[in-house]
Order: structure tokens, then sequence, then C-alpha cells
């Protein structure tokens, strides 16, 4: 080993890892940041080693070059530790290396549906990145619509029927026509950074024009990062700036990020919620019960709607508006879908968004907070509640011990956790009640999926990562130097 490195290397560095809290990390992804603008190192020379002399396969990304030489770059491993401080060793030189193993890492596979961008093996899971059709319904939408943990073999979003990552408020609002972004739109997906170790893709997208002013010619922009082995992936939301009302309630730059789960009727992907401590919570969604109150109401009143798809709308419902899907009430309201003229929707938001806030805000509900570790939601009226003020959160299959875990970057006011049983769709939302965003544009969301020992300490390594920093140089001038310091 010494007499490799002594032929081959000019440089060695220093890679100070620092544990915070003294976490336990398994397969977690790092990056560093390099700067070799002072030096001559070659960009296919560098090799990596952990604190026990064994070679580390890395990804460089980011990287700024001057000839064949590195100026600035970022370098991608993955570190499991179990102590609270670590050196690893960067060595490189002012030639290629000779003899570099290649490392196959995340795979590429065929793509399943017809919008399908990137369908990846990533070591940990297999993800199908969908870019969407815009056809108005779940089987479209944009963001990770195939989602498998390896071990488990198990897909949590039954026949691609909906999707991880889309963003709705405030733009999905009956006040807006309900222009649902993820559903009526088709994103672009550009390749940032893609090889063994870390995959960077960025969707970008326009929203839809409804019938507020105020959100009207917003553009928008998710970037994605997967890494190999690794229980996370992490998302970054932007959205051009924007201030309107949501449930009569003033909204700057917030956002719904929704992920939602499809596992079929009689069946839940997730039968608890919990957030980071503990949850405090309200229960029941009133607005799901007034909106629902106001579509009963409209059909029985279709005779006097002669819209032409007033029809097509009755008829996909059936006789019991009951047993369809949610989507069908907020469909109604849809400018998109043109089953009301843009008029008749003003008019029937002008009471339903009044009456919401009152029954939310101004009622017994608003001080009926609970308390619970972790919640049974699919026994809670509507099977809905609005945890508070979190960052940390989790949904969990008691039966199964898998969770998803959440770690947003900003704490989030307000969520709206769904596990239904009778359709079994299950969504965590980053939105309180009547559809008020929650998210602030800008952040990011780690987040990751499996069976661990304690939820709680996986969300504390997300929320405080790995911090490494490139060290001081040295020159391997002579065989003896490298025998010191080694």
């Amino acid at each position: 080993m010494l007499r490799t490195i002594k032929q081959n290397f000019k440089y060695k560095f220093q890679i100070m890892l620092n544990n915070p809290d003294n976490l336990p990390r398994k397969n977690e992804p790092v990056i560093t940041k390099l700067n070799f603008s002072d030096l001559k190192v070659h960009k296919d020379s560098l090799a990596l080693y952990d604190d026990l002399d064994q070679a580390i396969s890395f990804q460089l990304i980011d990287v700024i070059l001057e000839g064949e030489y590195i100026r600035e770059a970022s370098i991608v491993y993955v570190v499991s530790m179990a102590k609270l401080v670590a050196s690893y060793w960067l060595y490189g030189s002012d030639k290629p290396l000779n003899n570099k193993n290649e490392f196959k890492g995340i795979e590429k596979l065929e793509v399943v549906q017809a919008d399908g961008f990137r369908r990846l093996d990533t070591g940990y899971y297999v993800l199908e990145l969908c870019t969407g059709t815009a056809d108005g319904t779940s089987y479209g939408k944009w963001g990770i619509r195939y989602f498998e943990a390896k071990e488990e073999k198990k897909n949590l979003i039954k026949d691609y029927s909906n999707a991880i990552g889309g963003f709705y408020g405030p733009f999905f609002t009956p006040k807006n026509g309900l222009i649902n972004p993820p559903e009526h739109t088709k994103v672009e997906c550009i390749v940032e950074e893609e090889g063994p170790i870390y995959c960077r893709y960025r969707m970008n997208g326009r929203v839809p024009d409804g019938l507020d002013e105020n959100l009207k010619g917003k553009n928008f922009s998710i970037t994605w990062e997967f890494f190999h082995n690794s229980p996370w992936f992490r998302r970054k939301y932007e959205v051009d700036d924007f201030s309107t009302t949501v449930d009569e309630i003033p909204v700057v730059n917030k956002i719904t990020v929704g992920d939602e789960f499809e596992s079929g009727k009689g069946n839940r992907v997730f039968t608890s919620f919990a957030s980071y401590g503990g949850t405090y919570y309200r229960e029941g969604d009133l607005y799901a019960k007034i909106l629902s109150e106001g579509v009963h109401q409209l059909l029985q009143e279709s005779d006097e709607l002669t819209g032409p798809n007033v029809k097509k709308y009755k008829d996909a419902i059936g006789d019991d508006i009951n047993k369809v899907s949610w989507d069908y009430f907020w469909r109604l309201f849809c400018i998109e879908e043109g089953i009301l003229e843009p008029e008749e929707i003003k008019a029937h938001i002008s009471q339903i968004i009044p009456e919401s806030h009152k029954q939310v805000h101004q009622s017994e509900r608003n001080d009926n907070v609970l308390f619970k570790k972790f919640v049974d939601v699919n026994s809670s009226p509507e099977q809905t509640i609005f945890p508070m003020s979190a960052n940390k959160t989790a949904e969990l299959n008691d039966d199964t011990g898998y969770a998803m875990v959440w770690y947003t970057s900003e704490v989030v006011s307000r969520y709206q956790i769904v596990q239904r049983n009778d359709s079994g769709w299950v969504n965590w939302g980053t939105n309180g009640e009547n559809e008020y965003p929650e998210l602030p544009t800008g952040s990011t969301i780690y987040s990751a999926y499996g069976k661990f020992d304690d939820w709680e300490i996986q969300a504390d390594t997300m929320e405080k990562n790995i911090d490494s920093k490139l060290g001081l140089v040295q020159t391997l001038e002579d065989e003896n130097d490298v025998s010191d310091e080694k």
C-alpha cells in the first residue's frame, strides 16, 4: 500500500468528519467541497480511503476545470460511523491514475411509463420519475410514480396511480378554480448530475393560470437528489414569488407539498402517524364535509346546469358520490375540467370559503387540540388529522415495521395527514385546514423509507448531517514521508 501511494500520488488531503450529537450513522451520503485552485490535481487522479485504510467509492460533481486540472468540485460518498469524529484521506496527483477501478453503483433501468423520465435502481430503492401527462388524473401526475424499497419488494404506489413530490396550494383551492400542478402540468426534466453514487435532476414547470390574478404566470423548479445504497433522498422546491389569500388568511411564498400513496381498497401503506416527541393535532376535515355537501346540492340542481361536461361528470360519479375518489369533489370546481363556468365557481365558493373558515377557526374544534405519540388516522373523522408545528414526522405501518420519515428544513405549522382504509389512499401534505399552505418556498425535504430501530434518530441524522471539511494538503515527497504519515 505504501509503495502504491508513493508511486501514484503527489498530494494527500485530510477530510475531517464530525458527527453532531454522536448519532449512529448508516449509509449516510456526504458531500465535501474541494478547492484545488493553488495545486495541479488531475481530474482522473483521485482516490479516497477511510480511517481503516479501505478504498471508498466516490463521485465528483459540480466540477470546474482548468484544462485537465480541478479548480473546484465536490466529492460525494457514503459514510457509516458510530463515533464523534473520523478522518478520511483523499489522494491526488498531477497525472491520471492508472488502473482505476470502475464502480457500478446506481443503475439506470428501462422506464415503464409512457412519460417515464428515469427509472433507477439505487441499490436501496427502485423508483421511476415521471414528467406527467397533464390529463387531469392522478395516473398522470409528475414526480415519483413508482417507489419500492428493494428489501421489501413492494411498490407503495399501486398501478402508478399517484405520485410522491407534487405541490398544490395555494394554486389548488376553490378560489383559484382548483388548478392542480401535478395533474394539469407537464414538467421538463433536466439531468444535472448522474453517476454511480449520486444523481441530481431538476423538474421545471409552469402552473396553469386559474381564477386568482395573484397566481397567474408562476413557474416552479424542483431539484431531486438520490444516493447509492442509502435510504435518503432529497428535494428542494422553488416557486416564483407570490402573495394572495387562502381561507381568507394572507399567504406569501408558502406551498403545499403532497406525498401520496396508493395500495387499493381495504388496505393502507401506513397505519399511524407520529411527530417528533409526540403529536399535537386536530382531527376531522370539516372543509371536505362542507365541499361534499355543496357538490350534493349542485347535483340535485343539475338540471339547471347545461355545461357540456356536466353529464360526463355525473356519469363518472354514478349514483353514490361517497363511493368514488375524493378527487371528484375537487374536480367540480376546477376550470381545467370545464364543468362549471368561472362565474358559477366564484358564486359557489363565496359561500363555501366563509363557512369553512368559520367552522374551523371560530368553533369548538379550534380549541380541541389532542395529543398522542402515535395517531391511528383512519379512526379519525374523515380519516384525516391536522398535526401542528413540526419539522420531523413519520408515517408508519404497525404491521410490517416500515416507516417513511420526513425532515423539512423549515418548521411546518400544520400538516394534513390522511390514511383512508376504504380507498387505500394515504397522504402526507404540508397544508392546514381549508387547503392553507404551510411550507415556505425554497425549503428542502429529506425523506427516508425503511425499517428503522428508532425513526426519531433517523430524523435527527437528516436534520444534523455529518459535517465534512477538506483539511491541510500534504505533499508526498518521498517514501519516508509516506511511511511517517501512516
